[in-house]
């Protein structure tokens, strides 16, 4: 959330296996779309699991309360 109170990215947890050598990465808020399949609606973007898994990894400081980048 930028200063003027604006979503600007989402952090998005990939890879591992429950929650397990995950990492969290950002994607650009605007990256993102609703669908609605069978009644419901879903987030969804247009990245590979690749792509997500190879993009930088990040790590929420809570000294600073941002996210800084922190490749694994």
């Amino acid at each position: 959330i930028d200063k003027q109170g604006k979503v600007t990215a989402l952090i998005l947890g990939v890879g591992g296996f429950l929650g397990v050598g995950e990492k969290d990465v950002s994607l650009p808020f605007s990256a993102v779309k609703m669908t609605k399949k069978n009644d419901k609606w879903w987030l969804t973007v247009n990245e590979t699991k690749d792509s997500l898994i190879k993009a930088p990894g990040y790590k929420y400081d809570s000294n600073t309360t941002t996210w800084v980048i922190h490749n694994k």
